[in-house]
């Protein structure tokens, strides 16, 4: 019996969407080590990489007719497998003390230096240390690169000042205590999102 136009979701129509939905989530986590292996996070990020593992792996197993849906998680299954052995394969470069972090930061920061100033950057924490700014900044460009998008002229400077300077109009607006800033994935897109605390 079919539903009334509108009101249910055809199977494949819903498959594409946690296909996508993934599909951030995989950037996400792509994110997430980056920034462990920055040393901007103190751990990595195994039960994320656990939770997208185990989702990715059911979404294989089910039946799909739709051609295009099936190449698609497939790619995307051949792409995690791939993340994963690199990951691995620098996890285990730290544990034997042979990965050269400092090295990984100036290549990720390569160009990244003496550029004009960039585009929209959103605010950060009230009263914020250089070094949290520092990884704020880290974190955003790390999640911009992987997301495709154009970090020429994003410098830490530039991103420092607007943030400071919008901290306080944030903070009246919503009467807030503090606010708390993190980086997320979201339309395949890096932002910098506030977190006010009232």
């Amino acid at each position: 019996m079919a539903a009334p136009s509108g009101t249910q979701q055809l199977p494949q129509e819903k498959f594409a969407e946690d296909l996508d939905e993934l599909e951030e989530s995989i950037t996400a986590l792509q994110v997430l080590y980056e920034k462990y292996f920055l040393g901007i996070d103190r751990r990595p990020p195994d039960h994320e990489r656990k939770r997208v593992s185990t989702k990715i792996r059911e979404m294989k197993e089910q039946m799909i007719r739709n051609t295009a849906l099936k190449f698609r998680i497939n790619t995307m299954f051949a792409k995690l497998l791939s993340f994963e052995r690199m990951w691995d394969r620098t996890l285990r470069e730290i544990e034997d003390g042979t990965y050269k972090r400092d090295v990984f930061k100036a290549k990720l920061r390569a160009g990244d230096r003496d550029e004009p100033r960039t585009g929209p950057v959103k605010p950060a924490a009230p009263s914020i240390s250089d070094a949290n700014l520092r990884r704020l900044y880290d974190t955003y460009v790390v999640a911009r690169k992987r997301c495709g998008e154009a970090t020429d002229g994003l410098t830490f400077d530039s991103m420092a000042a607007r943030i400071r300077s919008q901290v306080p109009e944030l903070m009246q607006k919503h009467k807030a205590k503090n606010i708390e800033f993190k980086v997320v994935i979201k339309g395949g897109k890096a932002i910098l999102k506030a977190v006010p605390h009232t």
